[in-house]
């Protein structure tokens, strides 16, 4: 694999450091936009599969969905390509191995892969443009996040009904006991952060965001200063950049973003919260309570405390001869252990939980 040297690194960018995993045969190399900011971690690696993708910090102070939403409408048509779905057409016309977008607490990613270059070339265009150019139509709004219609749709005289792709999906998702579960349990562990909040949108909440409300969020949000590019694969670092430059970043400049996400206060003392979820009508509620403990730990992204997490994790849960899996599914005050149970590491600060069901 070539040494990346000065001469062949693009003029808008700035090499940061590099660094050779031999047990992966790959080259990590990352890279800063000298305009804006922007950061580019690029995996070099002899592979015909290309692998990009960009994330943006996205930090919810609500539980109405925005950012959830912003994915799905930001997919929805571009200033490059104002048309309907340009993403779906994407997904039915391109080669790629993969083609998707999440929205997670704190971050949403925009990801694809291909091994046809061609084919990678012209995901990426969509991809940017997406991004960082999206038309967000209020009409794409109304169809992905929430809107009115008539319960019978050719009856006027029919119940108003909220419809909308993301509030259904919530809808459906938030039905679960165990996700009800845990984000009452997440909004007391993280009662003044960005995880207080459903950043996937909790139903009755979603009806309350507006469209200007999408608007600054994505202004806020969505800008290079604000983002990192992961890369994979042999296509060359400097090949990305071009790209990246032309499509995209020469057109903004540097922003100052403050999107704090700070420790969390502990507590001086445990404590105990007790709350009911639905039930179908005439369903049963034998069997159906769950008792779960949380303990925040330390941060996510300190290696030594995360190994330390996951270490604990499986020593104390990993098979049913470990102790607390053990007394866990051997208690006589529940049916089984809770499916919550382990380590949580994908926030900033991590969270061990254990508990029973039944």
């Amino acid at each position: 694999m070539a040494a990346v040297t000065e001469t062949t690194i693009h003029p808008a960018f700035e090499k940061l450091r590099s660094h050779r995993i031999g047990t992966l045969n790959l080259e990590v190399e990352e890279y800063r936009h000298k305009k804006t900011g922007a950061r580019h971690l690029h995996l070099a690696a002899d592979n015909d599969e290309n692998v990009f993708f960009v994330a943006l910090r996205t930090f919810p102070m609500d539980s109405t969905g925005v950012a959830h939403i912003l994915e799905h409408t930001a997919l929805c048509g571009s200033e490059r390509y104002p048309v309907r779905d340009p993403f779906f057409m994407m997904i039915r016309r391109s080669l790629n191995t993969f083609m998707n977008a999440f929205t997670s607490s704190d971050w949403t990613a925009y990801p694809f892969a291909s091994m046809n270059r061609k084919d990678f070339d012209n995901l990426l265009q969509v991809y940017l443009d997406s991004v960082f150019f999206s038309r967000l139509d209020p009409l794409d709004f109304a169809q992905e996040g929430h809107r009115l219609e008539f319960d019978k749709p050719d009856d006027p005289k029919s119940d108003l009904v909220y419809k909308g792709v993301v509030y259904n999906e919530m809808k459906g998702a938030m039905s679960a006991p165990t996700s009800q579960l845990w984000q009452n349990l997440t909004s007391h562990l993280f009662p003044t952060t960005t995880y207080h909040f459903n950043s996937g949108g909790e139903p009755d909440h979603i009806v309350d965001l507006s469209y200007d409300d999408l608007v600054k969020f994505y202004k806020h949000h969505y800008h290079p200063s604000n983002a990192i590019f992961a890369t994979y694969g042999n296509i060359p670092a400097r090949e990305h950049h071009e790209k990246f430059e032309e499509l995209a970043l020469k057109r903004f400049d540097r922003l100052d973003i403050e999107l704090p996400v700070r420790d969390e206060k502990r507590l001086f003392a445990p404590i105990r919260v007790e709350q009911g979820y639905a039930v179908s009508e005439g369903e049963d509620t034998a069997n159906k309570t769950h008792i779960v403990m949380g303990w925040l730990l330390g941060h996510s992204f300190d290696l030594q405390e995360n190994l330390e997490g996951q270490l604990l994790s499986a020593v104390l849960l990993e098979n049913s001869a470990s102790p607390l899996m053990r007394a866990l599914e051997t208690t006589d005050i529940g049916h089984a252990p809770s499916p919550m149970c382990g380590l949580e590491d994908s926030n900033r600060e991590m969270t061990f939980v254990c508990g029973i069901e039944g």
